[in-house]
């Protein structure tokens, strides 16, 4: 059994992959405005899972080495020392990939899966309509631990849900 690293999946806002072509190697890329056709499945699973309607642009998905990933993410590195393996880039519609995310187990393409939330999230304006950023994070997880759970990852499944738990808590203040 592999264990799943927690992770920070950011999406800076303040089944398997079916790819005809080699993986991207670092600094590569596929998908893009006109081609959602090596992410059509997982692109139709996250909009099966949360009702978004289907996406008007694919984003681009590129292998970055992990210097770049962590400077693209160095103001919400987590607290706890995990390494960032994924980020949504709305201004460039593009989804960036540590080079250590092998898109051949359904693990890893669950980051992929997760940041195809925040790209569903972004193109329906979901973000203007949620109560806190923390509930776009929540959701994101949600729908990761679902794929997960669709391939066999129970385990895995239930750690990325309580991460998902966690990140969604919107600060609220008690009224009884």
């Amino acid at each position: 059994m592999k264990v799943m690293n927690f992770v920070l999946f950011v999406a800076v806002l303040a089944a398997p992959l079916t790819v005809t072509r080699p993986e991207p190697a670092s600094g590569d890329s596929y998908g893009g405005a006109t081609d959602c056709a090596p992410l059509a499945d997982l692109v139709a699973f996250v909009a099966e899972e949360t009702g978004y309607p289907p996406l008007r642009n694919c984003p681009r998905v590129s292998v970055t080495d992990d210097a770049v990933l962590g400077a693209v993410l160095a103001r919400k590195a987590s607290a706890h020392g995990e390494e960032p393996v994924a980020a949504y880039l709305p201004a460039r519609a593009e989804i960036l990939l540590s080079p250590d995310v092998v898109l051949t187990t359904p693990l890893d393409r669950s980051y992929l899966v997760h940041e195809l939330v925040h790209t569903h999230q972004f193109d329906s304006a979901a973000r203007a309509r949620a109560p806190c950023v923390g509930w776009l994070e929540g959701e994101a997880y949600r729908v990761q631990a679902s794929y997960l759970r669709t391939h066999d990852f129970a385990e895995d499944a239930f750690a990325v849900e309580l991460l998902g738990l966690l990140q969604s808590a919107c600060a609220h203040s008690y009224h009884p």
